[in-house]
């Protein structure tokens, strides 16, 4: 399987045949190896051959998934039914997709009746109990999709003079759809009225195979759909980059800086060129709106840089947006590594965009881990360049997301003022350091998945737990998800740092996880934590014994002795460096952190 794996990442899952994508498939279903995601497909179409087509996308990703397709028709039933083969099976992703034409209530199938605004009420009416068992009655994430209007509207021209057209229906179930779940974390909406408007609506429907075999798309579209579901997927299991590093000359604008000079390079209005290379910044300024940080690497003077960023006020992006620029004329390797080093993530959290392939080459020959994208030739394809680069997708957007680069250069200024002191201590107690501790809420949900799908260096156990499983322990009486947020004199840190405590109502409990961002690392916000979890477990709930484990990985050496130092016995070692550790209440004492006020919720 490990061949299969390493083979597929090298891969471009939208180029693959229907040959290819079906020998991948059946090689990965082969190895029989344990899943990253079960994908269940359910509605009331036939979906084969889509399963094996998102897996073939999804091992191009890096993710082994398995599938199941529940009976035709039969997704309440078998939701509902807790010895079914799809509750069985237990997804953690679940697809769901109706045709419109079930849906619609008996007039209008049968009689084409007209529609009217309760026709969408009637068909939300039928198809929301499916999800809402699919929340009741499974830890999945559900991908639902919209509805893809036709290629022909039944009344032709007069449809927009209509009361209520085709058009228009569509366009208000399809609102209305977003409306419905828009609160809900654990439903995704997939796109399929984008998608087949992209491939062509008459292209991507096969009425044939439909009429004969309840197959509603034709082969062609499937590579489509496939990507689309693989994206969702990828950014529910935080298979996500942190930082977007671009080139400048001829990647951010046109020409070469220091031949063109500031106001000669090409960007802004009023030349086909230049227009291109607006677009793609207000492209990228998007993307950091995401919460991905913008960063710099280019072989240029840093004083033509700075002289250009003070006097283009004409360009989408300013200095103000990139969190760490490297100019220099260094290799661009040693540029990207400076850069993840100075943002203290690891350089597998980069996707780095370049116009010259000398560069791309010596990025991916040197650093495998980062993810390279090469801008195109033509410049009025620029915009788009980075449309399919999935692991720059968010599936929600938090508050923390949306302050991310002004987060990065309050941890600059601490680094500076840190520079004044010679005693820890006492620069620790000048950050003024305030900490809230509370339990995850519906509303601190999505974030809390964040935290356990990208934090690796201080991070125990580095367990991905889904959202619908996050959602269940938060609401279970017998653990406790605790959520840390974090502020001083320099600013918000927003929330940093997730706990969860299994079985608090047992003599004996235990720390599942135990992690923290590694912006709010080497100030004892830990420390402050565990005297937390000691004082739930122990004064709140009356345990003997508190457990906990350290499982290594490449990446959480900072937490190999967290346990050791606060208390905790060692009870077990394994072959891999994996502890095992125990607590006794009567040995518990809380660690002393006099600069760090607390706050509990």
């Amino acid at each position: 399987m490990q061949v299969t794996l390493e083979r597929a990442r090298h891969l471009d899952p939208l180029a693959l045949s229907s040959v290819e994508v079906r020998r991948l498939s059946r090689e990965a279903r082969r190895a029989n190896l344990a899943p990253d995601a079960r994908i269940a497909f359910a509605g009331n179409i036939v979906f084969e051959p889509l399963p094996e087509f998102v897996e073939a996308h999804l091992l191009c990703h890096g993710i082994n998934a398995a599938s199941y397709v529940a009976p035709f028709d039969q997704s309440l039933q078998q939701l509902l039914d807790a010895r079914s083969g799809l509750r069985c099976f237990d997804p953690s992703f679940l697809f769901l997709h109706f045709e419109l034409g079930a849906l619609l209530p008996a007039g209008i199938r049968l009689r084409g009746e007209p529609a009217d605004r309760g026709t969408v009420d009637a068909v939300l009416a039928v198809l929301e109990p499916t999800v809402r068992a699919a929340l009741a009655h499974t830890a999945a994430t559900v991908l639902l999709t919209n509805f893809a209007g036709p290629d022909c509207y039944e009344l032709g021209l007069a449809d927009t003079r209509a009361e209520f057209g085709e058009q228009e229906l569509y366009a208000e179930l399809n609102c209305s759809l977003v409306r419905l779940f828009r609160a809900e974390p654990r439903v995704q909406i997939v796109d399929l009225c984008r998608l087949t408007a992209f491939h062509g609506r008459a292209r991507a429907r096969d009425r044939r195979l439909y009429y004969l075999a309840k197959l509603p798309w034709h082969e062609s579209f499937l590579p489509v759909l496939s990507d689309e579901i693989a994206r969702h997927i990828g950014a529910a299991l935080g298979h996500l980059r942190k930082c977007l590093v671009a080139d400048l000359d001829n990647t951010l604008w046109g020409g070469v800086l220091g031949e063109e000079g500031a106001r000669g390079v090409r960007v802004g209005s009023g030349d086909p060129i230049a227009e291109a290379y607006f677009d793609l910044q207000r492209k990228i300024l998007a993307i950091k709106r995401r919460g991905v940080l913008l960063a710099v690497c280019s072989k240029n003077n840093p004083e033509d840089v700075e002289e250009l960023f003070r006097v283009r006020d004409d360009m989408p992006l300013r200095a103000q947006d990139f969190a760490c620029m490297e100019i220099s004329w260094d290799r661009k390797d040693d540029g990207l590594r400076r850069i993840a080093a100075r943002l203290n993530i690891g350089t597998d959290s980069l996707v780095f965009l370049d116009d010259n392939p000398a560069e791309i080459e010596l990025i991916r020959q040197t650093m495998p881990e980062v993810e390279c994208v090469l801008a195109p030739a033509d410049p009025a394809a620029l915009p788009s360049c980075l449309d399919h680069v999935h692991s720059l997708d968010r599936v929600a957007l938090t508050a923390d997301d949306l302050l991310k680069t002004e987060q990065y250069a309050q941890n600059a200024s601490r680094d500076a003022a840190r520079r004044d002191f010679t005693d820890l201590h006492a620069y620790l107690l000048s950050l003024n350091t305030r900490i809230e501790i509370r339990p995850v809420d519906s509303e601190l949900l999505p974030r809390a998945h964040q935290l356990f799908h990208k934090t690796n260096q201080f991070n125990v156990t580095t367990r991905r737990p889904a959202l619908g499983e996050l959602q269940r322990v938060s609401t279970d009486p017998s653990c406790r998800l605790l959520l840390v947020r974090a502020q001083d004199r320099f600013g918000d840190l927003g929330w940093i740092g997730a706990v969860l405590i299994r079985g608090v109502q047992q003599p004996r409990a235990a720390i599942d996880s135990f992690l923290l961002s590694c912006r709010a690392m080497g100030r004892g916000i830990e420390s402050a934590m565990l005297n937390e979890v000691k004082r739930r477990c122990f004064v709140e709930a009356g345990c003997d014994m508190l457990l906990a484990e350290y499982r290594p990985t490449p990446r959480n050496a900072p937490v190999r002795e967290l346990f050791e130092t606060h208390g905790f016995k060692i009870v077990a070692t394994d072959a891999s460096g994996a502890k095992t550790y125990e607590l006794a209440r009567a040995d518990s004492t809380p660690t002393p952190c006099d600069w760090i006020v607390v706050s509990i919720a």
